[in-house]
């Protein structure tokens, strides 16, 4: 149980199950060449934990239902609760004849043992347009949306399609993309600040739709060719140079998933062994720069590394950050009374914005949130709920300006005598989104129908407004906005 000023906050929930799958799953083809041939066709299928033990009992069948010849192989375990599980993606590989133009479809299958093996894999460079990959595959192959929301390959995820109540944000995610897509090429380092690579990626996980998917495989290689890759702070985005929140394993997780790429996973494995060696969790009162989503990309980094790695001490390293954040909310280092919220000294952060002992910000904790809840479904921590039910009162109570259309800039948590809550403004309305994000993982993690109900009224005020924004008017902002937030509509519908 968390204590904090004026309440008790005690949150409990257990661990989704995935959703049972079907036995087979329909992929759609595509070549995407001008005199298309045989072409070799390779993908990865994203599987739901406990699904699949063995890739032998994996068949590809024609439209026709006729056993392909197909070399499969897995691409990486499960690995939850520190431990090696079932086979969580699969590389599929086979030729086909496109001569005659048009989209095939293949269908996926599992149970039965493969009859029929193909020759040999190729190296997936060998498969695309252009080795940079740049201009992605060959051949195209998009998987269903239900398919690969039940994967949790990003995790837990409801289809575009099944967003009833919640589909105004699907209109949102439509209407913003072409204006992000002009910046898919950009060598201006803060128009990838905050991810855009996964962005897309979920967004094709929600939809199937091949645009998303064609931005992301574009976005991931650019990331992927931007990366120091040996030596010295290896890891980092050369655009902008050494700074964490420029580093996203998670990124090149998700590619490697769906393609299979081996340079995906060696880059992956570097950026995370970059995010593991240059933060420490622990917030002390004397320390120059903390923050909370320095604190969200180091620990997002050290949970794909440990999926992409295996290695204990990525797992070891997630359990710190979990101690570091709940230390942080019971006993938080100004010695000042628990209230939820994890703050620091903002005038030794940073005097110029904010001259508060006890500062603390909205949007930079929904950053924070989101590998967060991603570390919960990986350990089953009962400290997570509790930490976000915790901050989601925190920031109902104080991190929101009186008439409740925005969040300060900066939160006063502590106000000394004569401050002011908090300070206004850097257009703090485009990052109603992740406000709403927040007030609905609160819902989601709550035992307490008084507070879901407060919670509840927030995401009601802030959703409609979040929803009318230009999102690309900062371009960052569309980052901001959507590398975590499809999952309220998870968070939403599973209450």
């Amino acid at each position: 149980m968390l204590a904090v000023a004026g309440s008790c906050v005690a949150a409990t929930r257990e661990r989704p199950r995935p959703p049972a799958p079907a036995p087979e799953v329909e992929v759609t083809l595509q070549a995407r060449l001008a005199a298309p041939g045989r072409e070799t066709v390779s993908f990865g299928v994203p599987l739901p934990p406990g699904f699949l033990k063995d890739a032998r009992f994996v068949r590809l069948l024609d439209a026709r239902s006729r056993e392909i010849p197909a070399s499969v192989r897995p691409l990486e375990p499960w690995r939850i609760d520190g431990k090696d599980g079932s086979i969580r993606s699969v590389l599929v590989q086979f030729t086909a004849d496109f001569s005659r133009g048009g989209a095939q479809s293949v269908k996926v299958v599992f149970g039965r043992k493969r009859r029929k093996d193909g020759a040999r894999f190729v190296p997936i460079a060998g498969t695309l347009r252009d080795p940079d990959g740049l201009d992605g595959p060959r051949v195209l192959a998009v998987l269903p949306a239900k398919w690969l929301c039940d994967s949790w390959i990003a995790g837990p995820q409801v289809p575009a399609s099944e967003s009833g109540p919640y589909a105004a944000y699907d209109e949102f995610v439509e209407r913003s993309f072409p204006g992000a897509l002009q910046y898919k090429d950009s060598k201006v380092y803060d128009h990838w600040l905050f991810d855009r690579t996964a962005c897309w990626y979920k967004m094709y996980v929600r939809t199937g739709d091949p645009k998303y998917l064609e931005a992301a495989y574009h976005a991931a290689h650019f990331v992927r060719l931007h990366t120091k890759m040996g030596g010295p702070n290896a890891g980092i985005f050369t655009l902008k140079g050494v700074d964490l929140k420029y580093v996203y394993p998670r990124a090149m997780h998700l590619h490697y998933l769906l393609t299979g790429d081996e340079r995906m996973l060696e880059a992956g494995r570097i950026m995370a062994r970059f995010c593991v060696d240059n933060w420490d969790p622990k917030y002390v009162t004397d320390r120059r720069f903390w923050t909370p989503r320095h604190e969200g990309y180091g620990l997002l980094g050290v949970l794909h590394g440990w999926e992409l790695t295996g290695d204990p001490a990525y797992w070891r390293k997630a359990r710190e950050y979990a101690d570091a954040l709940y230390d942080h909310q019971r006993q938080p280092p100004d010695g000042l009374q628990p209230d939820g919220s994890w703050r620091q000294n903002w005038q030794t952060y940073a005097s110029e914005e904010a001259l508060f002992r006890s500062g603390t910000s909205a949007w930079m904790t929904a950053i924070l949130l989101d590998p967060l809840f991603h570390y919960w479904t990986l350990s089953g921590d009962p400290r997570v709920p509790e930490m976000v039910s915790a901050w989601c009162d925190f920031l109902d109570r104080r991190g929101l300006v009186p008439d409740g259309s925005e969040a300060y800039y900066v939160i006063n948590a502590i106000p000394a005598p004569g401050e002011p809550p908090g300070r206004r403004g850097h257009d703090m309305f485009l990052h109603n989104t992740e406000m709403a994000y927040m007030f609905a993982m609160g819902i989601y993690f709550s035992d307490d129908p008084e507070r879901a109900e407060a919670w509840r009224r927030r995401f009601d005020a802030l959703f409609p407004s979040a929803l009318k924004q230009d999102i690309n008017r900062t371009v960052r902002a569309y980052n901001w906005a959507f590398q975590a937030s499809s999952q309220m509509v998870y968070f939403l519908k599973s209450r």
